[in-house]
């Protein structure tokens, strides 16, 4: 026996971009708000990025400890990469 149609209207489908990298997560909760302070907390039994913002929210992302960590502060205004500041820390 066939499912009969529903009237309401049908499910948007999540439309996946394409990325670079094969896992990539990105938070729309933390779009267009302004950012207050960045923290990288490379603690020894504790490693975790936090975001806050101005509107007191945090985004958090807790990191396995056997990575390493690289970051780098650019400017894209030109559409090339400009490299202003770069840390990094070896192995936890």
């Amino acid at each position: 026996m066939k499912k009969q149609t529903s009237s309401k209207s049908p499910q948007k489908r999540l439309k996946r971009r394409k990325h670079a990298y094969e896992r990539v997560l990105e938070f729309p909760q933390a779009k267009g708000r302004t950012v207050e302070l960045v923290q990288l907390i490379a603690d020894s039994d504790y490693h975790c990025l936090s975001i806050r913002f101005k509107d007191k929210t945090d985004l958090s992302v807790v990191i396995d400890p056997a990575l390493s960590f690289r970051a780098n502060f650019s400017d894209w205004k030109t559409h090339n990469q400009r490299v202003i500041k770069e840390w990094q820390t070896g192995p936890v």
